[in-house]
């Protein structure tokens, strides 16, 4: 069990308290996810993208995946592991570059899944704003 994940377990016996979500989003930004890519056969070109991330369409919502751990990645993706790259960022970046009406699911398939809604990630973006503003 991660610290996200005591966090995120946490938060819902609080039952979304204010104090115990912050945490979560707290956590969520200075930890490193993994997150699968495509695998890329040619090198990007300067004005490319330098990755592309994976995403689910479903239901007309696009949905991007991310793990705390190589461990949980790699479980996830199974035999397919070998047929994809990843790639690991802080939460605060991945949260930066994340279109706002993007879902943002966190450990799929384990216990602690959690799906951050496009308003959860509006908010991660305002609180990595105000972090950036008090850096000096």
């Amino acid at each position: 069990m991660t610290e996200l994940d005591q966090l995120i377990a946490a938060a819902y016996a609080s039952e979304g308290k204010q104090d115990s979500v912050n945490k979560v989003y707290l956590a969520l930004l200075r930890t490193s996810l993994f997150i699968p890519v495509e695998k890329m056969l040619i090198t990007p070109a300067e004005d490319e993208e330098p990755f592309k991330p994976l995403f689910a369409n479903i239901d007309d919502k696009v949905f991007m995946i991310a793990f705390d751990s190589i461990e949980r990645l790699t479980a996830w993706a199974g035999q397919e592991f070998s047929q994809l790259d990843y790639v690991e960022l802080l939460g605060k970046e991945l949260i930066t570059g994340m279109n706002e009406q993007v879902f943002l699911c966190l450990n799929l398939g384990t216990e602690f899944y959690k799906e951050f809604s496009p308003d959860e990630v509006k908010q991660l973006k305002k609180i990595v704003a105000r972090i950036e503003q008090l850096r000096p």
